[in-house]
């Protein structure tokens, strides 16, 4: 297969730019894309370039296509061994490239070779949600705030993060369809422990709540706080949640 065309490059190097914060070290950047997009590198993109310290095509390409976003006023003006910054407009850019995809297509037919490639495949890839989805999450966010809770969504994919202090809950937002409790609480459980698990690897792992658009009964609260998960739900007043939520004062 050919090398990756230079527009698909320009894509992935402003988005593992944006994802760095905006700014880093060009190794941190190769670094990024290699995370995120290197599942979908070319036998091309893989072979050592003459000249360049046998380094791979891809990373060739890569420096050059940073002079030209330069010029183009995707990057910002900088000096050889200086960080790598996105411009605002490169910024927008890359949070346009973000290619949505339904959360139950996300990972079919992908069989990851191990964490690096899980993790890629979800940051590189913006999930459709549903309004009623979007309006519960905005729903509690706005209310635990109350709570003196600091929630942030700029946490993709997962739904919600809350800190306050030194306390750190991974939130997974379910709706609950047609009373079907079972799968809103399979589907929590599952996201709950694989983003714990690939995401915060090497970090003091958070505390996790299941937050539900209704109670899903008793049998499957009691199942998720056997595994740990705490298990919050809206009501017609308010909010409620099991002992552990409400102990972790995560009921606004």
């Amino acid at each position: 297969m050919p090398e990756t065309s230079r527009a698909t490059l320009k894509n992935w190097l402003l988005i593992a730019v944006a994802d760095l914060g905006g700014s880093a070290p060009r190794a941190e950047v190769h670094r990024r894309v290699s995370e995120k997009f290197g599942y979908q590198f070319t036998s091309e993109d893989r072979l050592a370039r003459v000249g360049r310290a046998r380094e791979e095509a891809w990373r060739n390409n890569l420096d050059s296509l940073y002079d030209i976003l330069k010029r183009e006023g995707l990057m910002l003006p900088s000096s050889r061994g200086e960080n790598w910054r996105i411009s605002p407009q490169g910024s927008m850019w890359a949070a346009l490239q973000l290619e949505p995809v339904h959360e139950e297509d996300l990972l079919r037919d992908f069989l990851p070779r191990d964490a690096g490639d899980y993790v890629a495949r979800l940051t590189s890839r913006m999930l459709v949600k549903k309004r009623e989805h979007e309006n519960l999450l905005r729903s509690y966010g706005q209310d635990i705030a109350g709570l003196g809770w600091r929630p942030s969504t700029k946490v993709h994919p997962r739904d919600l993060e809350l800190v306050r202090g030194m306390q750190t809950w991974l939130v997974e937002v379910k709706v609950v369809y047609g009373g079907n409790g079972t799968d809103a609480a399979r589907a929590a459980l599952a996201q709950l422990l694989e983003y714990r698990h690939f995401l915060y690897s090497g970090e003091a792992k958070p505390g996790m709540l299941a937050l539900f658009s209704e109670k899903i009964g008793q049998a499957h609260i009691s199942l998720l706080g056997d595994l740990g998960i705490c298990v919050a739900w809206r009501t017609r007043t308010g909010w409620d949640g099991d002992e552990g939520a409400r102990s972790a004062e995560l009921v606004p």
